[in-house]
């Protein structure tokens, strides 16, 4: 996997570009609607307590991650809690891994068919990205850092401007009233929003290739606050465009706000039609981050020479996973428990790695 002259070639701001861009991507166009049913017109304030929550997250890990900036979390968690028990983790993360890749194609797949290719079949769709990010996923860290970096200006570039144009259409009445007694249900979309967070997990790969592997936090700071105000602002154009009311009857509220954008007398009227190819690239490279780290776990268990033969062997298999949910409710229906479970273990183990680490250290320091 590294490159055996100069390993070190990820910069700070390139690793902030993979972890941004991978953020982004299909959960765009339906999470305001999911935010306002959580907090009605105070869906921002949801949405900002998400993205703070995902940092905390984030930060236990690539924080651990730093002290041990030549190695990946797969290999030095087996000195602090054991190779058995270290094995499970890396299975159970794997498997978390290609689950969720399997639902983001098929939430890809669902979109695709319903907006752009009406009459392909679902299938072919989603062979077709899976085909793609089987052949992206032949590259090494190095690579596909790049091609990260590659499509991020496109990407934020081209959302941030729909964005901004869709504002001038946005009443400040339906963001009305800003903030509401936290309830319940407003800390559940907050969690709810996490999910969306969870693949900047993909750090734990690009440390120890990183120039300045003391830098992993400041370049998920980075990512996290830039894709996350990018998802604030998506929240509040669709809920000041519509309302609260109308964005929970929409299936993806986001779109219709692109539709609603418009630049000079009839210059650029249908957004949308950009907008959308725009969010084919950004869930391209999110299924990529999912497929490379499901490939690159399976080629460290099975221990094959590198991971091509490990990124073949998964395409039947994310493909058979996202064929599974009958409709695109039952699909984010099984995203939203993935996301439960993805949240425990992506906050429970970092901060039983954190606990064994301190404990071994102040066990250190007694003894000497």
């Amino acid at each position: 996997m590294r490159p055996m002259n100069n390993p070190r070639q990820i910069t700070t701001l390139r690793a902030a570009a993979v972890i941004t861009s991978t953020i982004i991507g299909v959960g765009i166009l339906s999470f305001p609607r999911y935010m306002t049913e959580a907090g009605n017109s105070s869906a921002p304030l949801v949405a900002l307590c998400g993205v703070l929550f995902s940092f905390i997250s984030y930060w236990l890990l690539a924080s651990l991650c730093q002290r041990f900036p030549q190695e990946t979390l797969f290999v030095f968690s087996r000195r602090l809690i054991g190779r058995p028990l270290a094995a499970i983790f890396t299975v159970v993360i794997m498997l978390l891994f290609i689950v969720l890749t399997g639902l983001t194609v098929r939430q890809f797949g669902d979109v695709a068919t319903t907006v752009l290719y009406k009459k392909t079949p679902i299938e072919a769709t989603i062979f077709l990205m899976l085909l793609i990010s089987l052949l992206s996923s032949r590259r090494n860290v190095v690579k596909f850092s790049y091609i990260h970096f590659f499509y991020l200006p496109l990407i934020t570039g081209s959302i941030l401007v729909t964005i901004l144009l869709s504002l001038k259409n946005v009443d400040m009445l339906n963001l009305q009233p800003v903030l509401m007694p936290p309830s319940f249900q407003f800390w559940k979309g907050a969690r709810d929003a996490t999910y969306l967070f969870q693949s900047s997990f993909v750090i734990v790969l690009l440390i120890p290739f990183m120039e300045k592997p003391g830098h992993a936090v400041r370049a998920g700071a980075w990512a996290i606050f830039l894709s996350g105000a990018i998802y604030v602002l998506i929240v509040i154009a669709s809920v000041g465009i519509f309302g609260a009311e109308e964005t929970k009857l929409l299936i993806y509220p986001t779109l219709e706000m692109a539709r609603s954008a418009a630049f000079g007398e009839g210059f650029l009227e249908r957004l949308d039609a950009i907008f959308i190819i725009i969010w084919v690239i950004s869930v391209y490279t999110t299924i990529y981050t999912t497929y490379y780290i499901s490939a690159y776990l399976l080629h460290k268990l099975l221990r094959f020479r590198d991971q091509r033969m490990a990124s073949t062997i998964l395409l039947p298999v994310v493909f058979i996973l996202a064929m599974l949910p009958s409709n695109v409710f039952e699909s984010y229906r099984w995203a939203l428990h993935l996301g439960n479970a993805g949240m425990m273990l992506m906050f429970g183990y970092p901060l039983l790695l954190w606990t064994v680490y301190l404990l071994r250290r102040h066990r250190k320091k007694v003894t000497s």
